[in-house]
């Protein structure tokens, strides 16, 4: 996948690669267009150069395709089903990144430890300042067991980062997590029952919208909803699958929204043979209240 690649989320299941065509080459020259399969509602976009692929993020986000306002950011290798494209790359999650980083900064740090596929500091859509957070991947697995071994809790520009792999499944042998650090993914996994898909975020300050809960989550999987309590300063997130929500809890802990390091953990979903959840299956869901 090019750097100069845009994901496409909440399609309207009618959308065909050709709409998507028609829709974005107003934004520069495409190479490439792809649905990944109607039913999961994303896809992509390749332009020819990345500045055409950051004006579609800021011109065609939350533009409406049909029934559906579509959202455009910059595509990581996490969200991409066509795994055969990077079936031996190990990509590993930093955290904790300072305002100044940039892909190229990003580069130079990990580049040191073995052959980078690439490396990408997520930004915000519509301001272009940095999430906080980024991913580096490589070739051989060794190369990432060292820079996470080397590089946690070192500092990178003004800040001390977090590194950890992007994924913890199929990777138990990497290492365990320092005091501070988020907990493994399979850790996560399990401390729930595999109907929840729900996710709290708290420590939300009150000028919070949906779209700083959208653009963080929707790399993670389908969002089905977001309940935002931003005078409360929290919001439940409900993501199409536990595993998905696991990866979510994962990598998206302590992120920065709006000068507060959000506190992640699992909300509390009806179990699948409870008559509201049956009876309501596709569209209805709860949250028990917290203390």
């Amino acid at each position: 996948m090019s750097a100069a690649t845009v994901y496409v989320g909440n399609l309207d299941q009618r959308v065909t690669d050709d709409m998507l065509l028609e829709c974005f080459s107003p934004m520069g020259a495409i190479t490439n267009t792809k649905i990944v399969a109607p039913s999961v509602n994303y896809g992509f976009v390749e332009f020819a150069e990345p500045n055409s692929a950051d004006r579609a993020i800021q011109e065609l986000n939350g533009y409406k395709v049909l029934d559906y306002e579509i959202k455009v950011n910059w595509a990581q290798q996490g969200q991409h089903s066509q795994k055969e494209e990077t079936p031996n790359h190990h990509q590993i999650f930093i955290g904790d990144l300072a305002p100044e980083i940039t892909d190229e900064l990003l580069s130079q740090a990990f580049g040191v430890f073995g052959n980078l596929v690439n490396a990408h500091v997520m930004r915000d859509t519509m301001s272009g300042n940095s999430r906080g957070f980024g991913f580096v991947a490589y070739r051989e697995k060794s190369e990432a067991d060292q820079a996470i071994a080397s590089m946690n809790g070192e500092l990178l520009g003004s800040r001390n980062i977090r590194v950890n792999w992007a994924t913890q499944k199929g990777q138990s042998d990497a290492p365990s997590p320092r005091p501070g650090q988020q907990l493994p993914y399979e850790t996560v996994l399990q401390q729930t029952p595999g109907y929840v898909t729900s996710v709290y975020v708290g420590n939300l300050p009150p000028n919070t919208s949906d779209n700083d809960l959208l653009q963080p989550f929707q790399r993670f999987g389908f969002i089905q909803e977001v309940k935002l309590q931003a005078d409360k300063g929290f919001a439940f997130v409900k993501l199409d699958t536990h595993q998905n929500a696991a990866n979510a809890i994962v990598h998206l802990q302590s992120m920065n929204i709006n000068g507060r390091e959000a506190k992640l953990s699992w909300g509390k979903d009806r179990a699948p043979n409870s008559w509201s959840y049956n009876a309501n299956k596709s569209n209805n869901w709860r949250q028990d209240n917290r203390n």
